[in-house]
């Protein structure tokens, strides 16, 4: 099976490919992209682990939480895949999966980046091909989960590269940090303590797989949802899905680590990362705007950590 979407993306073909290139711009640019690592990198290749969510399926098992309705499996997936970079004779990134999940045999693809001459954008080819146990024909989900995730991720790129003042710096990173007393409790026993985004305190918690759980809270209009991932090291990573209109995206990773000597304290630090969206045509300025939102984003993570400290007295 071979699927091909093709857009015109604002921008010089280098720009362009450099943002795919970068993954710590995955979780902010692709909708479906929670969190990627770095595994190793080489020369002119890299190894990633990725994690992704089926959107519409995480809001669907959120607006049923609290019900006996059981979690539909697949909606958060992780996997390990290769990348290779070549400049000639196009700007290119292929990929393929190391260990698709059955009944995938393969999975990969390429991306492609030509300049278009006379004009200040270009193309982008996103191509997947895919094979599956039995024929992708008998698998009809397939093809329409490939589309899906080459749409939304085409969407984000162009979104992303048309942002009036530069993606870079529509970018915001704040950080915090507090040091907390928690008796005998080892970091990793404070995890669950910090699931869910501060945005989302004391929201519902839905396991949908290992180490994996959506953090839900019902708003006035719509849920608010969260996908929530506890890594190695005593890290969570947690990701806004659909966020409201004053960031296109939104992520936050949690540390915990012991201080040093016998002292029953622990550091509490999360590091926030968001995209900014276009100012409207009519509105203040994109200066006034951006920071006005980064002082609200900043207000809350100090408020999550005044929070998590007043907890943290109550228990010890």
């Amino acid at each position: 099976m071979k699927v091909k979407h093709t857009t015109a993306v604002p921008g010089p073909a280098d720009q362009v490919h450099e943002l795919v290139a970068d993954v710590r711009w995955w979780p902010l640019l692709f909708e479906n992209i929670v969190h990627v690592e770095v595994m190793e990198q080489a020369g002119d290749s890299d190894r990633l682990r990725l994690w992704a969510v089926d959107v519409d399926a995480a809001f669907e098992t959120a607006a049923s939480a609290g019900r006996d309705a059981a979690p539909a499996s697949g909606i958060v997936r992780s996997w390990t895949a290769r990348r290779t970079f070549r400049r000639t004779p196009v700007l290119a990134i292929a990929f393929r999966q190391e260990e698709p999940q059955h009944p995938l045999l393969s999975m990969g693809g390429v991306w492609e980046f030509r300049a278009t001459p006379g004009t200040d954008t270009c193309e982008v080819h996103l191509t997947h091909e895919a094979a599956a146990d039995g024929g992708a024909d008998r698998h009809p989900w397939i093809r329409p989960m490939v589309q899906a995730a080459a749409r939304s991720q085409l969407e984000g790129l162009s979104t992303a590269a048309q942002l009036p003042h530069g993606t870079a710096r529509a970018l915001a990173e704040l950080s915090g940090t507090v040091t907390i007393r928690t008796g005998s409790v080892y970091p990793d026993g404070l995890l669950p303590g910090l699931h869910t985004l501060p945005s989302l305190s004391g929201a519902l918690r839905v396991p949908v797989a290992d180490d994996v759980f959506l953090a839900v809270l019902p708003g006035r209009r719509d849920l608010r949802l969260a996908v929530c991932l506890s890594l190695p090291g005593g890290r969570v990573v947690t990701k806004r899905l659909r966020p409201p209109a004053a960031v296109l995206a939104l992520t936050d990773e949690w540390t915990v680590t012991p201080c040093t000597g016998d002292t029953g304290e622990v550091r509490v630090g999360v590091h926030r990362r968001a995209l900014l969206p276009a100012v409207r045509p009519g509105r203040r300025g994109p200066t006034r705007i951006a920071e006005r939102v980064r002082n609200c984003l900043a207000a809350d993570i100090g408020d999550s950590l005044q929070q998590l400290t007043a907890l943290s007295t109550v228990a010890a």
